[in-house]
């Protein structure tokens, strides 16, 4: 129950931000994610696409694209709450996919050990990089033994004191805010 509460209090906190709020935060987040070591030197990046008032990551996407870095979109499959990593050569590749978020429209396989960070969505963090995921566990189970880097994207309000954590849960190795990091 605290985490749907909590999930909910987020939600509305996030859908309340204007357009100049979101895209203003988010280039900031851009901005100290590019400049991470670990993306840096990260021949595949594993990036989500944002939805529901998330900092925006189609800018990081395009960028990563740009700088020769070879991009992984996930594909969600409803029927199991599991992803298939998916490389993508342009963002033109993307289509509505589930849950209305932007996923590639060709699948082209990717094993997840290739890929050496993975950018992870949420909606609430702790100090100890805990996540809070949407509640169906696609991230824990993609992310169980993976070696990758793992980065999650989020405003600063998303940072909590604790989050409640179950066996399955994957912390982040890194958190990063429009004000700084975890």
């Amino acid at each position: 129950m605290i985490k749907e509460l909590l999930r909910e209090k987020m939600r509305r906190h996030r859908k309340h931000l204007t357009d100049a709020e979101v895209m203003e935060k988010s280039e900031i987040i851009r901005y100290k994610l590019l400049g991470k070591k670990a993306v840096k030197e990260a021949k595949t990046v594993m990036m989500y696409v944002s939805n529901f008032r998330e900092p925006q990551t189609l800018p990081i996407i395009k960028q990563l694209l740009e700088d020769g870095k070879k991009v992984v979109v996930p594909i969600s499959q409803t029927a199991t709450n599991t992803i298939i990593p998916t490389y993508i050569e342009d963002i033109t590749e993307l289509k509505k996919g589930a849950y209305g978020i932007l996923e590639p429209q060709i699948i082209r396989p990717v094993d997840k050990n290739d890929i050496d960070v993975v950018v992870v969505p949420g909606i609430a963090f702790d100090m100890h990089r805990n996540r809070l995921g949407f509640g169906k566990g696609y991230y824990d189970k993609f992310l169980e033994g993976m070696r990758a880097y793992t980065i999650a994207l989020c405003y600063d309000f998303q940072i909590v004191k604790n989050i409640p954590v179950d066996d399955s849960d994957v912390p982040m190795d890194l958190v990063l805010t429009e004000e700084g990091e975890v």
